[in-house]
């Protein structure tokens, strides 16, 4: 069997988790709806991170019984093999974790380390995991991937750095003309 991203089950999952989300943000902590719509964007984000690093997941007879072990799954060596194509894909997978987490909460330079540094070994370990369980590594757990996923998280971080500062150059003196969207990270 191969699971797909575009399963019902996946897609029905992904919404409850969205709307028990929004339920507990709005009527539990009182979040706003400028709040509201960078959560939104921010969770549509991460589904994509999750349909591009955990899916498809394959589990049929045929893999598991071809077997390969789960040490095989794991590379920690850094720059065994050299791929830049992934390299680059890895950094442009996290620009917008580094970007947009600053949206959602006060993030300081350590706490979007931390927080991205928590996110990557999410992913990471996770398709470990899932390939533990199935029988058969489908993904690798890659420390090369670790490294560039979060050199992307430190470039999205910068990014919204210079962006609050392009902000407050325009706005400076006058926090009633900055538009409502951009207020809190003023």
């Amino acid at each position: 069997m191969i699971i797909y991203f575009d399963y019902w089950e996946v897609i029905t999952s992904i919404i409850i988790i969205y709307l028990l989300c929004v339920i507990a943000f709005r009527f539990f902590f009182h979040k706003n709806w400028v709040f509201m719509i960078y959560f939104t964007i921010f969770y549509i984000y991460l589904a994509g991170v999750v349909n591009l690093t955990q899916f498809p997941i394959y589990a049929t007879e045929a893999m598991v019984s071809q077997g390969n072990s789960v040490w095989e799954g794991i590379s920690l060596v850094p720059f065994a093999t050299v791929d830049v194509k992934t390299y680059i894909l890895n950094i442009c997978m996290t620009i917008p974790f580094g970007f947009g987490l600053p949206f959602l909460m006060k993030a300081s330079g350590k706490k979007t380390i931390v927080m991205s540094v928590l996110f990557i070994l999410l992913i990471e370990s996770s398709q470990f995991i899932i390939g533990a369980m199935v029988g058969y590594m489908y993904r690798i757990f890659d420390v090369d991937d670790i490294i560039f996923n979060f050199i992307g998280c430190m470039i999205g971080y910068v990014l919204f750095i210079l962006f609050r500062k392009v902000l407050r150059y325009f706005y400076k003196g006058e926090p009633n003309q900055t538009p409502v969207l951009f207020r809190h990270v003023i």
